[in-house]
């Protein structure tokens, strides 16, 4: 059986808060420094506060005695009501600051991710561990800028507050330094204990979650909403949901009673600390140990103190705790990938298939197992068998999309595993029974791979190719459905974007033709007629052979009325070719093929037309 890493490694919380200062400032290098000043400027502004309030507790006796002028007082007074109106000022600043960097990181983040995934090994979304990777990147790329944020304004801000606070109390009384800053021991140990219990939990929920995404998408997404509505199964995937639902909440919540247990009894020492720092206060000041305008400062800033220091632990505990979840998205970003050679792939040559098998993750069967073929160049080639057989599979090794455990694909000599990334699929189309319908304009769904100018040059035109798109839509049997909608090929396939909706034989010829479209000397269609009738799939047949002369075509089919059509009939079972051969041959030899055909020929005469109704999928 094919094993994958149950899991990847954990980011260090050093290594993920460096990596995002270092993708912050990269993303956006203005706003970055802008961010460190703010940070710096708040600190300055902290120390001010505290100073001047010092200031003003010693003018205010000689004031009262008369030795003291009354605008020396006033200056002061307007000095703190400035300093206070500039920190609400950069306060109002900050936040748009955050706001606007989190929006670009975030999105920068978001692509890394969605370019991470086209270098991963396509077996390795065969394999449920991926997903709950995934998942997990994308939790944590939601808290990996608060993270960072809270790490590098702790340093400068509470980091610099607290630094000019220690510096500038130790000369006067080193005893009230050291009772300030143990009160707040217990925080700190409270916010590691969170951070470890959460992060051990992340792991255990992640897949509750997916599946309570899953469940909702069943019963409100348009794609699921006709069939469960028609099989009055929301009760059904409401009772589904409410069971994930229940299972991620009872993780949460255990979680969250043990740590607010511990959390508390550790608030109730910092409430202790912080009732000994008073006391303490109140004896200096009786022994002379220090000044009343230093005790006015102290005082009337000691609460501010504690909030910065709750808040300085808050925010490391935070960033600790959403660092483990943000190592989630770097580890996600770490994984293996696929490897490249250095050489150029040809696809405009034969491709050899030399004792290829290929075994998926999870299982012990192999579905392809010992495959040898050499495919000419030009010739359109057939898969065919019941379902299982490993027809898809053998199609994607042809494709390079999977790679064998065993064996060699070779294409104009060269093993696919040594094409370099440039060349690995390049000159290669496909065309898959699950297509994707892009809420996109009908031109852009069908030119996705390679999208035509916008502005100078004929709009569907490649000058290589004159009339590429044209050529394509025709093939496709898409001209009548392009000239019906509103808009041309500029509508857009989304009814939720204002567009219109196609059905489901349509959006397959849209599929069709974007595979016709897209350059290329090697393509592959995998049932791509499925949710087409048989009569105008046999056209559309004719018309990709007609369209592949002198092109390497491979076609996955389990309906055989149409694959006279092609040049060469290769027939799978249980992984292995059993068969092949040109139809008139299959058909003379009598065997796994010959059975399968006649099982399908009532539905089909001589020339590939029906004899009996078709059901339609509309």
């Amino acid at each position: 059986m094919k094993h994958q890493p149950e899991h990847e490694p954990r980011a260090k919380f050093h290594t993920v808060i460096a990596r995002m200062v270092a993708l912050t400032a990269r993303t956006a290098p203005w706003g970055f420094v802008l961010f460190v000043t703010s940070s710096l400027l708040f600190t300055a502004l902290l120390v001010a506060d505290l100073h001047f309030v010092r200031v003003l507790v010693n003018q205010l006796p000689r004031f009262a005695a008369g030795s003291l002028d009354y605008r020396s007082v006033l200056e002061t007074v307007i000095v703190l009501g400035s300093v206070s109106v500039l920190f609400m000022i950069m306060n109002g600043c900050a936040n748009l600051l955050y706001e606007y960097l989190e929006k670009r990181v975030a999105g920068r983040m978001t692509m890394e991710m969605a370019q991470k995934a086209v270098r991963v090994d396509l077996v390795r979304f065969e394999s449920s561990i991926l997903y709950d990777t995934i998942e997990k990147a994308a939790n944590g790329r939601e808290r990996s800028f608060s993270a960072m944020e809270a790490v590098v304004f702790s340093i400068i801000f509470h980091g610099g507050y607290f630094l000019f606070l220690g510096l500038y109390l130790v000369r006067l009384e080193p005893l009230l330094v050291l009772g300030i800053f143990a009160s707040f021991l217990p925080v700190a140990l409270s916010r590691y204990v969170r951070t470890r219990a959460f992060y051990r939990t992340e792991g255990r929920v992640a897949i509750q979650r997916r599946r309570m995404h899953h469940f909702e998408a069943c019963m409100t997404d348009r794609d699921y909403l006709c069939e469960t509505r028609t099989a009055d199964a929301t009760s059904f995937f409401m009772g589904q949901y409410r069971a994930s639902l229940a299972e991620y909440n009872r993780e949460m919540w255990r979680t969250e009673t043990r740590t607010a247990v511990i959390d508390l009894a550790l608030k109730l020492l910092t409430l202790a600390g912080y009732v000994g720092v008073l006391l303490l206060l109140v004896h200096f000041l009786f022994t002379d140990a220090i000044s009343a305008g230093l005790f006015g400062a102290v005082y009337f800033a000691l609460a501010n103190i504690f909030k910065w220091f709750e808040e300085l632990f808050g925010r490391l505990g935070w960033a600790h705790e959403s660092s483990a979840f943000a190592g989630n998205y770097f580890s996600y970003l770490g994984a293996p990938e696929r490897s490249y050679g250095s050489e150029t792939l040809r696809r405009d040559a034969p491709i050899t298939l030399d004792d290829v098998r290929f075994t998926y993750p999870g299982t012990d069967a192999p579905a392809v197992d010992g495959v040898s073929l050499v495919i000419p160049r030009g010739q359109t080639v057939a898969i065919v068998g019941r379902n299982g057989a490993g027809k898809t599979t053998l199609a994607r090794l042809i494709g390079g999309l999977l790679v064998p455990d065993d064996g060699r694909v070779l294409s104009g000599g060269v093993d696919l595993r040594c094409a370099s990334r440039e060349s690995a699929t390049a000159g290669l189309s496909a065309v898959f029974q699950r297509h994707q319908r892009y809420r996109l304009s009908l031109l852009e769904n069908v030119t996705i791979s390679e999208p035509p100018p916008e502005e100078d040059g004929p709009a569907f035109d490649d000058p290589t190719t004159p009339g590429r798109l044209d050529r394509a839509l025709d093939q496709a049997g898409l001209r009548s459905v392009a000239d019906r909608l509103a808009s041309g090929l500029e509508t857009t396939l989304s009814k939720e974007f204002g567009g219109t909706e196609l059905s489901g034989g349509e959006w397959q010829r849209v599929a069709i033709a974007r595979g016709l479209y897209r350059a290329h000397d090697t393509i592959i269609l995998d049932e791509p007629t499925a949710a087409i009738d048989p009569i105008e799939e046999t056209r559309v047949f004719r018309a990709f052979v007609e369209a592949s002369r002198e092109r390497t075509a491979v076609i996955v089919t389990h309906r055989l009325g149409s694959v006279r059509a092609a040049d060469r009939i290769v027939v799978m079972d249980a992984g292995r070719v059993v068969e092949d051969g040109t139809h008139d041959a299959l058909m003379r030899a009598d065997g796994v093929y010959a059975g399968m055909f006649r099982a399908q020929a009532r539905w089909y005469d001589r020339d590939g037309d029906m004899h009996a109704p078709a059901i339609v999928l509309r």
